[in-house]
């Protein structure tokens, strides 16, 4: 009898433990954690742009991400696009429609992009101090993270243009670009050139005078100042 009871209580912990292997597949299968519209901050996508020439976003079709919301969730796997008018993520919902996560909720959004036999990875962020019009809702491209973080500002504006010739008016995006760096929890406007560099490394001035000498750095070259940065904040 004792071991009848006994076989029962085997079956009975193989059966939870199976219940419980399928609710964690469930959710964070092979393709990650999904976002639903019925989540508190999915909703419904809405198309604004039809009449207006180019684009809002970063990535003008939807690419696999990675997103951190301000309360700490994470998704990973996701298709989304950033956009760059509203400061807004638009997503592909786990049942395949379209959704959008509301200003200041996203605090993260990484992109994986093929480029021909690579893939690089585009890291942008939100929660930094207000500066130049921005606000804490405003996402910045991450060019290089550490003691002293290197920013890119790609605002995205609707501009209204009239053809002289035949009178009509036409709506397109126009894009401006700024670099910022956060450091001791202050945001500075870059200024490209040598003497405000030097300023921000002071800790670090005979590697930072090496770097730039032996790799004749370009201070207009972003590519370039962001391998430096990264250097300097390795060290």
């Amino acid at each position: 009898m004792q071991k009848l009871i006994g076989i029962f209580i085997m079956l009975f912990i193989g059966m939870n433990h199976i219940k419980a292997q399928q609710n964690t597949l469930g959710t964070t299968g092979k393709w990650g954690t999904q976002i639903f519209l019925s989540d508190a901050n999915g909703k419904a996508f809405e198309n604004k742009y039809a009449d207006v020439a180019g684009s809002a976003y970063y990535f003008p079709i939807y690419k696999f991400s990675s997103i951190e919301m301000r309360d700490g969730k994470k998704y990973m796997d996701i298709k989304a696009k950033l956009n760059l008018v509203e400061h807004e993520v638009e997503f592909i919902s786990a049942s395949s429609r379209e959704g959008f996560i509301g200003k200041g909720l996203v605090s993260l959004i990484s992109f994986n992009d093929t480029v021909r036999q690579e893939v690089k990875k585009y890291t942008f962020q939100s929660g930094f101090p207000a500066i130049d019009n921005q606000t804490t809702i405003h996402f910045y491209q991450v060019l290089s993270n550490g003691k002293v973080t290197l920013l890119k500002s790609i605002n995205k504006s609707m501009e209204e243009r009239n053809n002289e010739l035949s009178g009509e008016r036409s709506k397109e995006f126009v894009s401006r670009e700024n670099w910022y760096v956060y450091q001791n929890g202050v945001m500075k406007r870059v200024k490209k050139d040598q003497a405000f560099f030097t300023s921000l490394f002071a800790d670090k001035a005979e590697a930072y005078a090496k770097y730039v000498n032996e790799n004749k750095v370009s201070f207009k070259n972003e590519d370039q100042i962001a391998k430096m940065v990264n250097f300097l904040n390795a060290l």
